[in-house]
């Protein structure tokens, strides 16, 4: 691959760029530096930012993702807009969908296996109470052995369902990476990088500018309609409010802060999608679109017993009524707030 033989040789060369006058002696090395008897090192916050986009941008995954985009589009023959939404799809297909199942089921197995404690919770008390009488322990050394006792069954029933409490992240540890990667990638392409210089990069970046449709005809320059910026902001917020909305009981505290710490970063990636280029704007829509799509299908009972996942009592039965019918009073209840405020009272001139 062409991406991966350039990042190779960019990496030699800058390794000897930073060190040009260094001498090897067998096994040696001797640098101007260490003639020196007093050497100084300054930080640079810039040089350190730098650093890492560079070591990230000519990454191996980034690389892989880079040509395999090329690649589909010389393949295909299809214009970068068209190339940059079949690529999400089918990366989001392979990585981010299986994780999303599989998340889906660790979540109803650990709500499956909560419905049995409240038995084994009863039988951990007698035996308890049993014990302070047999063996005279305290309250305090009966609490303990209680916490203990549960906490070795709760685990059991963990190992038993195979349903560790840290998988029910597993849908993070695979979407955030690729959003990055394929982020990246998308950037080098109208960066022409790792190398500038070479012919297919400079072919790629000119197959960009003419590889738009409708308003953004150019795919490196920036979206001044702001339609894609504002679409991605209204999908990232109906994922937040949708999943809220799908939740059969109150929300914790801990819920509440970080379903309004993801509504101000959907906010928040407004400003950011309009200041880069098109193309990453419009990979960055259609990968929110494909998870709004996502969630929503995911929410179907039918869907669910489809792929596996266990029937929970928490689960809707008609999500879609739901959700619609939660929609519907909350704006009922906004439009309320707001409706006495726009209302003037009545005239009292005869």
């Amino acid at each position: 691959m062409s991406y991966l033989r350039t990042i190779r040789t960019i990496g030699h060369t800058s390794a000897f760029a930073r060190h040009p006058h260094r001498t090897v002696v067998g096994r040696s090395t001797i640098t101007p530096g260490h003639l020196q008897i007093v050497s100084q090192r300054h930080f640079s916050y810039e040089a350190t930012v730098a650093g890492f986009w560079q070591t990230l941008s000519q990454s191996t995954p980034v690389a892989y993702v880079q040509q395999g985009m090329i690649n589909l589009h010389d393949l295909t023959g299809l214009p970068w807009w068209a190339t940059v939404i079949l690529t999400t799809v089918g990366l989001r297909t392979l990585v981010t969908l299986p994780l999303a199942v599989y998340q889906n089921k660790i979540l109803a197995r650990l709500e499956q296996i909560s419905l049995e404690m409240p038995e084994l919770i009863k039988e951990l008390k007698a035996e308890t109470a049993y014990a302070m009488k047999k063996f005279n322990w305290t309250e305090k050394e009966a609490r303990i052995m209680y916490n203990h006792s549960l906490k070795k069954q709760w685990n059991n029933l963990i190992v038993r369902e195979n349903c560790h409490p840290a998988k029910t992240m597993v849908l993070l540890w695979g979407q955030i990476p690729l959003w990055i990667v394929q982020s990246v990638a998308i950037r080098n392409l109208v960066s022409m990088l790792p190398d500038p210089t070479a012919i297919e990069a400079q072919i790629a970046y000119t197959e960009l500018t003419l590889g738009g449709f409708g308003w953004i005809p150019n795919l490196t320059e920036l979206d001044h309609s702001l339609i894609f910026p504002v679409a991605l902001g209204v999908i990232n917020l109906s994922i937040i409010e949708i999943q809220a909305a799908s939740r059969t009981k109150l929300p914790s505290k801990l819920q509440t802060i970080f379903t309004n710490l993801f509504r101000g970063l959907s906010i928040l990636m407004v400003p950011i999608a309009a200041s880069v280029p098109s193309c990453l704007c419009l990979y960055w829509v259609t990968s929110s679109a494909y998870g709004l799509g996502q969630n929503l299908l995911l929410l179907s009972p039918r869907v669910r017993r489809t792929v596996g996942i266990p029937a929970v009592p928490s689960e809707l039965t008609h999500p879609y009524q739901h959700i619609r019918s939660t929609f519907a009073a909350k704006l009922g209840a906004l439009s309320g707030r707001l409706g006495p405020n726009n209302q003037h009272p009545p005239s009292t001139k005869a």
